[in-house]
């Protein structure tokens, strides 16, 4: 068994499983269904210390979804390596995830395998996140939580317009791995009742935007731009990925504008953004 049939193993053990509305029978696949972005996923990643920025649960979880398999399949430290992701990572949100996965060039517009992390929307705000269990047919198959208020199986045609690409894990930090008891219990009855209606991403809301960086800005988009900004060759000093931008940033970002032939006015806006996730002019 290769390590992406692990992940996506354990993602199709899921299938079935609903959201809660409050922080109650979180580990039930049915009891306490609602749409209050409560999982067991964001709860187990919360008890991980120092795997993201902050609490998860109550937000949107469709990236949570994605980490908590890799997490159960290889535990936290392989799983961060796989995902891209450093310690406190704002990896719960689709762009950030992302944005690491471009900061390391690991992220692809198109050709996906299974074990890709794919996302959509844009490069620049992606909007909902699962994982690819298939590439058949013409069509990527994936497996997806916060769709419909669960877990749940879609399809879509290679190349369509509302998938922004794909982040590969590095499977070889893994190789080939024993194979897990996860299968999946799911019965008819427990069939996405939305899964034939249009719009099948319904219920995602995991958008990001990304907004206007410049000095004095603090936080995690400005650690976020910073990481990317240092995988692009433009040191920010020596205090790094500090989330705050100072001088140091600033001529890193417009050694960064001037090298891509970019407006050099040392402010990360939509199109430094944009080259600064994608690697292009």
């Amino acid at each position: 068994m290769t390590a992406a049939d692990k992940v996506i193993s354990i993602a199709r053990g899921e299938l079935g499983y609903r959201e809660k509305g409050s922080g109650s029978g979180l580990d039930s696949k049915t009891a306490n269904a609602g749409s209050g972005n409560w999982t067991k996923y964001a709860r187990d990643l919360d008890a991980v210390s120092g795997f993201y920025n902050g609490p998860k649960n109550g937000y949107a979880w469709c990236d949570v979804f994605v980490d908590w398999c890799f997490v159960q399949a290889f535990g936290a430290e392989t799983a961060k390596k796989l995902l891209c992701q450093p310690d406190r990572s704002a990896g719960a949100g689709c762009t950030y995830s992302l944005a690491y996965y471009s900061q390391h060039g690991q992220f692809h517009r198109s050709g996906p395998q299974p074990g890709d992390q794919i996302f959509f929307g844009s490069v620049g705000s992606s909007s909902h996140t699962g994982l690819v269990t298939e590439v058949s047919g013409g069509k990527v198959h994936t497996v997806e939580g916060n769709t419909s208020d669960g877990v749940f199986e879609r399809s879509y045609a290679l190349g369509a317009g509302n998938i922004a690409g794909y982040g590969r894990p590095d499977w070889s930090i893994v190789g080939d791995v024993s194979d897990p008891d996860t299968g999946s219990s799911v019965t008819a009855a427990e069939a996405d009742p939305y899964a034939d209606k249009p719009g099948g991403q319904s219920g995602s809301g995991c958008t990001v935007e990304l907004p206007e960086l410049y000095s004095g800005s603090v936080g995690e988009a400005v650690k976020a731009a910073q990481l990317l900004l240092i995988g692009r060759g433009c040191s920010c000093g020596p205090d790094g990925a500090d989330g705050e931008f100072g001088p140091n940033t600033k001529n890193a970002v417009l050694r960064f504008q001037r090298d891509r032939g970019l407006e050099s006015d040392g402010v990360i806006g939509v199109n430094t953004w944009t080259s600064l996730l994608t690697g292009d002019n």
